[in-house]
């Protein structure tokens, strides 16, 4: 193989992975697997920047009963932050968010995770 070839076919396995790249669950509020008080929104940290209008969540009780939520925003200060408000306080219980978000490079994931409500 020449030079040539052989520094085409590294740039293009280089170029494809950038092209490959997702948005990554990081960290979340409340904590995944943790008990806290009720919180007043449900924050999710991802690794890239997310398009809020295509990001959000379904957030269930330990019953599988949906919990409304509002829309999901992104913290001015950080687009790698969504922040989805809650319409009403939670009770204590066990509860499972479904998230899906779409990064600024549009590729959409999704995942879940459980947090538990104190009294």
């Amino acid at each position: 193989m020449s030079k040539i070839s052989i520094s085409a076919l590294v740039a293009a396995l280089l170029a494809s992975n950038v092209a490959l790249a997702h948005p990554e669950f990081q960290s979340a509020e409340p904590p995944a697997g943790k008990a806290s008080t009720a919180p007043s929104q449900i924050r999710i940290l991802f690794n890239e920047s997310v398009i809020p209008q295509f990001s959000g969540i379904a957030l269930k009780d330990q019953s599988g009963k949906t919990i409304p939520t509002g829309k999901a925003t992104v913290d001015p200060s950080n687009k790698k932050m969504m922040i989805v408000p809650l319409a009403d306080q939670l009770a204590p219980g066990d509860y499972r968010v479904e998230w899906y978000a779409v990064s600024d490079d549009t590729h959409k994931v999704k995942g879940s995770y459980s947090f538990g409500v104190t009294h």
